[in-house]
């Protein structure tokens, strides 16, 4: 998953350190996985469980579950008002 966000890929998800051809998808995020700002860590797990809404390591980077789709940041800190940050 990281590689897929960080350099070209085919339509199968293999990565290539060069655009063009059948390595046309992405790359997505040029300048890498950016840190999340709490425990500044751009560390990226990845789930398939399809219920990720809490963190899966706690205080590591992000989130990704690849069933949903859905990224969260990775940690069980309070924003200012209380909220979990893995609940925005």
């Amino acid at each position: 998953m990281k590689d897929q966000m960080q350099y070209p890929s085919n339509a199968a998800g293999q990565t290539c350190s060069i655009a063009g051809g059948a390595f046309r998808f992405g790359p997505y995020l040029r300048q890498g996985i950016p840190a999340e700002p709490v425990n500044n860590d751009p560390t990226l797990v990845v789930t398939t469980t399809g219920t990720i809404a809490t963190p899966v390591v706690a205080g590591k980077g992000w989130a990704y579950d690849t069933k949903t789709g859905r990224f969260i940041m990775n940690s069980a800190a309070l924003d200012p008002s209380g909220k979990a940050y893995s609940a925005h």
